[in-house]
């Protein structure tokens, strides 16, 4: 089995690779005109002008099925712009010659780029990026593909609309919308027709995340039995999830991940809004898999292994043919085509972009660099991972007597008399192991590891209460019943930190590891990690890290770092919910996959971010909306983050209900009290420990609120709709209003258990 954080090897890369796989990145760059010439010029296909100009249209007929999925911009610099489209009705195994048309007019009266020769290859799905350069700065520009049928004879797609970032000493106001988690699964994009008609005039959209779901239907999250759906054609190349009836698919093999772009981008009102607005995108883990690291993804929570760099990247292949993303690699005129070496994890997508004097757009990259989650997924819940003499040490005597209590005794099965118990005890656990869905050829072994050293005493006694049954029951011919540990040697026994007391209370489960976790322990053990350096919280990586700090010096005026995900304190407060049994009253980190399962690298990000006056965070992924003015070590301004919901996927709320729901271990009574603390009263719940954060969770579907970075206008608080301008005075203590969230945003959150 590959080590879980080695690089890709040259296998790795070459099996995940088509024939034509160095001419996937390919981008073309052309020259707009300038001082008033117009390019209109014939091309060779890599957008080098032949010398002789194009034919004049005599007939251009707009056609939906020669571009079935319209067109796009992004990326707008003051001087250039990228411009996509795909050809859907060329023939397989051929290349379609595409004509671009650029004007400052819908009409295309006079054209600032008229080039033909552009090549949409079969070998990219007939997609086509083109930068075009030589533009003016805070421009409106409309644009077209045709591609000719007959002598003077043109069909065309739908005209878009784009528009240039304004020159960086221009001080004018910067107006966008910032976007993410957009399912499409039983799903309708209702928040982008608000956005069509009540800011028509925005200077571009961030997309932070989560464009596409990977998955064709998983109940978890995702609704099923709806009419609008995902399909792959190549099941063969997808991962199978779920069983039998309930079976549905994840994206692995080129052709599913393409067929998500197209079936997302088949919405009209998606293409309207690409046809628009420019889009400023970046990955989160969807457009790879859920809950992603690097290339190792987590459906099967650690019963087998799932670091896979050629499905990683096979996801980046798509995702740079159908996004309209620039390369900072790119010249100034010419074509590029990246070598499959600058792919994961050598790829690099964060970036900055800059908008006159006032703004300084930063987009980080979370996934690609992260380490794995703290807690694993397959971790044995009775692993004692901070002894007495650590926790000691950490805490100091005094202080480790005054909250021992809640930590659990252990013991040390590497000595007497409690090494006599694992010929016993290791079958045992790794029949459990088998039974939670682990290879049986490496359950021993598992089990083995997992057994020896120090153990949870309550998880002890559970196996040896198990084998006892099992002797009970004449499973075991021969065996007799073992004594279990006694209260008064219970009492006595040294008390530490186990995988238990973090909330990890099952076999391979994402529940106390990415979800649902237990905050006192697990930020003591995050501290203690770090401290020691056995884990490092650094989702960024040292290189993205230097990029982050070089932009931060920056001299806009704002500087808006974009996160994918939330930065905001979540926790869950059971502490006064005295109905429920005693384990549960605690206070949970809703999620860990998040900013939150790095709270010393977090603290260090807020402070960094703290030194630089008018640098604030726009987050997403959570699937609801949180405004959180962040307290810093140092004694600079406080960092806000505006974390906006989900376009359309399913409401924070609605799936905290339903793991509740789903908990088998609580009465209907205790679930209701559940109920009432993490639904009907979930904004007070979050607050706590984090009063400076106003969550908006009530679930309306058009009410209004103001998010002001400065002269906010009114608008729907799922989209962070800002018009940056020089800082007012009173924008530093602004505490934002917001009342509602998405009309539907993405019950992935945090996931119900595994079976």
């Amino acid at each position: 089995m590959k080590p879980r954080d080695a690089a890709p090897t040259t296998e790795d890369r070459t099996t995940s690779l088509n024939p034509h796989r160095r001419q996937f990145l390919k981008l073309v760059t052309v020259m707009a005109a300038t001082a008033g010439v117009s390019a209109c010029i014939g091309s060779n296909g890599n957008g080098q002008s032949t010398g002789l100009p194009p034919a004049a249209p005599t007939k251009i007929t707009p056609d939906t099925a020669t571009f079935p999925q319209s067109v796009a911009s992004g990326d707008p610099q003051p001087n250039s712009v990228v411009l996509w489209t795909r050809v859907g009705n060329a023939a397989a195994g051929s290349d379609a010659s595409l004509r671009l048309q650029v004007s400052t007019d819908s009409a295309f009266g006079t054209t600032v780029v008229d080039i033909d020769g552009l090549i949409a290859a079969d070998a990219h799905d007939h997609c086509l990026r083109v930068k075009v350069a030589g533009l003016q700065p805070g421009t409106r520009y409309y644009y077209r593909f045709l591609v000719q049928t007959g002598p003077g004879q043109f069909t065309s797609s739908r005209t878009g609309r784009t528009k240039t970032a304004p020159d960086p000493k221009a001080n004018v106001a910067v107006r966008y919308a910032v976007t993410s988690c957009q399912d499409f699964i039983g799903r309708y994009y209702n928040v982008y027709a608000y956005l069509l008609e009540a800011e028509p005039d925005l200077d571009f959209i961030l997309q932070i995340g989560d464009y596409i779901y990977e998955t064709t239907g998983d109940p978890s999250f995702q609704t099923t039995g709806s009419t609008r759906t995902v399909a792959f054609s190549d099941t063969a190349g997808a991962i199978a999830l779920g069983s039998g009836t309930n079976t549905y698919y994840a994206a692995s093999s080129v052709s599913n991940y393409r067929e998500l772009y197209k079936t997302y981008r088949s919405d009209p009102v998606l293409q309207r809004v690409h046809e628009q607005y420019p889009m400023i995108a970046i990955w989160d883990d969807h457009e790879y898999s859920d809950d992603c690291w690097g290339a190792t993804a987590t459906y099967f929570d650690e019963r087998k292994d799932e670091y896979n760099p050629p499905r990683r990247d096979r996801a980046e292949q798509v995702y740079y043919e159908f996004m309209p993303v620039d390369d900072p690699a790119m010249t100034t005129t010419g074509t590029l085509s990246k070598d499959p070496n600058t792919l994961w994890p050598k790829n690099v997508l964060y970036r900055r972009l800059r908008f006159g004097q006032n703004l300084e757009a930063v987009l980080l990259d979370y996934r690609s660099y992260r380490p794995d989650h703290l807690i694993p997924e397959g971790a044995f819940p009775g692993k004692v991972v901070m002894s007495a003499p650590v926790l000691i040490g950490v805490l100091g005597q005094t202080q480790y007597d005054a909250v021992k209590a809640g930590f659990g005794p252990y013991v040390d099965t590497t000595t007497a008399p409690w090494n006599a118990y694992l010929q016993a005890l290791i079958p045992v656990l790794a029949q459990g192991y088998v039974q939670a869905g682990y290879a049986a050829s490496l359950a021993t072994g598992k089990a083995t590891t997992d057994l020896t050293g120090l153990v949870s005493a309550y998880v002890f006694n559970q196996l040896v209460g198990q084998f006892n049954q099992a002797v009970a029951a004449g499973q075991i011919p021969g065996a007799t019943a073992l004594p279990l540990i006694d209260q008064a040697t219970y009492d006595a026994l040294p008390r530490g930190i186990a995988y238990l007391h973090m909330g990890k209370q099952a076999f391979f489960t994402d529940m106390g590891s990415r979800y649902a976790v237990v905050q006192p322990t697990f930020d003591l053990y995050a501290g203690y990690m770090q401290a020691t350096g056995q884990y490092q919280q650094d989702p960024l990586g040292a290189t993205q890290r230097q990029f982050l700090d070089n932009a931060l010096a920056s001299d806009a005026t704002f500087v808006n770092v974009i996160s994918t995900v939330s930065t905001a304190p979540l926790r869950w407060n059971l502490t006064t919910a005295t109905t429920l049994p005693a384990e549960y009253q605690t206070v949970f980190k809703p999620n860990v996959d998040h900013w939150d399962g790095f709270p010393q690298g977090k603290q260090t990000l807020l402070d960094t971010l703290a030194k630089r006056p008018g640098a604030f965070l726009a987050t997403g992924d959570i699937h609801a909306s949180f405004v959180t003015t962040h307290k810093t070590s140092t004694m600079a301004m406080p960092v806000a983050d505006f974390t906006g919901p989900a376009l359309s996927s399913g409401t924070f709320n609605n799936f905290v209900a339903g793991a509740i729901s789903s908990l088998t271990g609580l009465t209907d009574a205790q679930k209701a009290a559940a109920n009432q603390a993490l639904v009907t009263g979930l904004d007070q719940t979050l607050q706590y420990s984090a009063p400076r954060t106003n969550p908006s969770s009530t679930p309306t579907r058009r009410t209004t609120g103001s998010w002001c970075f400065p002269s906010m206008q009114r608008r729907p608080p799922w989209i962070i709709c800002s018009s940056i301008r020089r800082p007012c005075r009173r924008t530093s203590r602004h505490r934002p209003r917001s009342r509602s969230s998405s009309p539907g945003n993405d019950s992935r959150w945090i996931r119900r258990p595994a079976p």
